[in-house]
Order: structure tokens, then sequence, then C-alpha cells
């Protein structure tokens, strides 16, 4: 395994543990797909499966479309910047159609860079996980905005 694999994966094991423990519904729900994505990449690269290119592009035309699902339905901005990375490598896997030769290795660090980027969105949801529920708890408790909605006591200026 690659030393940049390895890297990447103890990193990636910190940010999804924190994010499905902080998380809501919808992080874990992102963080489940990605995992799902990782681990079946992997088996298929472990089974030398043929034509492993085109499944992979499959799979992550597939997260594409789960990470943009997750967007519509949930107010995190960590998502949709995953949904607009992984829309950079699924289209970089058209490149190689012009000339595979000299695009093929551009895939493979498109990919790599997509991975990176990816990894930082998770440790990017952490934190708005963490922040959305502390906004949540300040609105639960009157600590929020005063929408006007009347007469209240006020604190003393003593």
């Amino acid at each position: 395994m690659h030393p940049f694999h390895i890297v990447m994966l103890s990193a990636n094991l910190i940010g999804l543990g924190l994010i499905l423990w902080r998380g809501e519904w919808i992080d874990r729900a992102a963080t489940l797909a990605l995992v799902a994505v990782v681990l079946l990449t992997g088996v298929l690269q472990l089974l030398h499966v043929p034509g492993l290119m085109a499944w992979i592009a499959m799979l992550d035309v597939a997260l594409f479309f789960t990470f943009w699902a997750l967007a519509e339905r949930g107010e995190r901005w960590w998502i949709v910047a995953l949904a607009g990375f992984q829309f950079i490598a699924v289209v970089a896997y058209v490149a190689p159609f012009f000339a595979w030769e000299r695009l093929h290795w551009a895939v493979v660090t498109v990919n790599w860079a997509v991975w990176v980027l990816d990894s930082l969105c998770v440790f990017v949801g952490v934190w708005e996980a963490s922040f959305a529920r502390r906004f949540a708890r300040e609105q639960r408790d009157g600590a929020g905005m005063d929408p006007g909605g009347g007469a209240r006591p006020v604190a003393s200026m003593e």
C-alpha cells in the first residue's frame, strides 16, 4: 500500500469517527456513503475485477448523486462541498477518452486530490455539526436573536 493511502486512511478514520459521533442523521448518512464507496473500491481492487476503472467510475457517479440528494435535503455546507468535489472526480473520468496515454495518470491524480478535499470536508463537517448543535441549543435556551415577539424581562445594568 502506498504511504499516501496509509496517511489518508488514518486521517479519514479519525474524521469519520468524529462525524459519526458528533453528527446528526444527515452527517452520518453522508459519512456512511463515503465509507461504503471506499470499502467497495478496495474490494474491487483486491479482486482484480476486469474493467476496474469503469466500476470505480460507476461508484463515484453513485456517490455524487448520493451527496447531491443529501445536500438537497440537509442544511450542511460540507455535504454541498463533498458533492462538488465528487462532481470533479466524475468529470475527470471523461478526460481519458480524449487521449488515454497522456491523461490516465491525470485521472488518478485528480481522484487523489478529491480524496484529500473530501477528507478536509469531513473535518469541516465535524466542526459544522458541533456548531449546529450549539446553535440549536442556544436557540432553545433563549439566547438567540430576538424576533420581536413582545415584551420580556430585561437584564439589569447594575
